[in-house]
């Protein structure tokens, strides 16, 4: 997966897990991709961190069973601050009984243990841009206020440019849509959505709504998806695997396809994200 480096020199973290060995570890990595890494060992140190630093901070990894305060506390307490910043959460697998909790304070990510790096970068760059559009609407919308002084016919303009600026970022893909290949499926395996690069690689426009086995390459010795869905649900982690896939023009491509199972609100799989590099 080939990330813009510009866009990753520009988002500035807050990342806090109580394990040295994984920060140490986790940290060495994220210094080369982002802009900036604050660090912290337990949620109470985090809280102090974002307090001092918000001004800075684009987004929040976290883990959740912490000393002194625990990961989602940490969480609430930033929320009462600014309830619109990301927040990505690194479970392990004793942790699923803080689920319910997480998904009554609107996490935005949840990313098991032992945290694969390709995943957390993708899902931080998806999620800074995601809210800064946001952002970037209610800004506009704070704008429009401002200036319900003036006349009725340029309020009128205001009000159309900025319905028009809502329909267009919210629904819009974001930067992963035009930089990296990748999918959503159902937990059966039909294609929900499909990156607009993926599209364009594998020449098909209409590719919702069909069975992710299409993309396989008949001819070629390798596990069906179906398997490798199968492997990441038994394994509750994100699986690798490379494959050889056919366009609808019938060109090969070789690529390593990552998988991640994505869980509902009674903890069950909805479906994966499937990301594929060129190999």
């Amino acid at each position: 997966m080939k990330l813009d480096s510009k866009q990753l020199k520009h988002i500035r973290i807050l990342y806090v897990e109580d394990d040295s060995t994984i920060r140490n570890q986790t940290k060495k990595i994220l210094d080369k991709l982002f802009k900036k890494i604050y660090v912290a060992e337990d949620g109470e140190e985090g809280f102090a961190v974002y307090k001092e630093h918000s001004a800075d901070i684009d987004i929040i990894v976290t883990d959740i069973n912490m000393p002194k305060i625990n990961g989602l506390d940490m969480i609430k307490n930033i929320n009462n601050i600014n309830n619109s910043i990301p927040t990505i959460v690194t479970t392990a697998h004793s942790d699923s009984k803080y689920l319910l909790e997480a998904i009554d304070i609107n996490i935005d990510k949840y990313i098991t243990k032992p945290i694969q790096i390709k995943e957390l970068t993708v899902s931080i760059v998806d999620l800074v841009v995601k809210y800064k559009r946001i952002n970037n609407i209610e800004n506009l919308a704070k704008s429009l206020v401002v200036k319900t002084t003036q006349n009725d016919k340029e309020n009128s303009q205001l009000h159309n440019e900025l319905e028009i600026l809502k329909n267009k970022n919210i629904y819009l893909s974001s930067i992963v849509d035009n930089m990296v290949l990748n999918l959503k499926i159902d937990k059966n395996g039909t294609i929900l959505e499909a990156s607009h690069k993926f599209k364009i690689f594998f020449e098909s426009s209409k590719i919702e709504g069909k069975s992710i086995s299409i993309l396989q390459c008949e001819s070629c010795e390798q596990e069906s998806f179906q398997k490798l869905m199968l492997k990441a649900i038994h394994s509750k982690k994100t699986v690798i695997s490379t494959y050889t896939l056919s366009t609808t023009k019938g060109r090969k491509i070789d690529v390593e396809v990552t998988l991640t199972p994505f869980y509902g609100n009674d903890a069950l799989v909805n479906g994966y994200t499937v990301y594929l590099d060129l190999i």
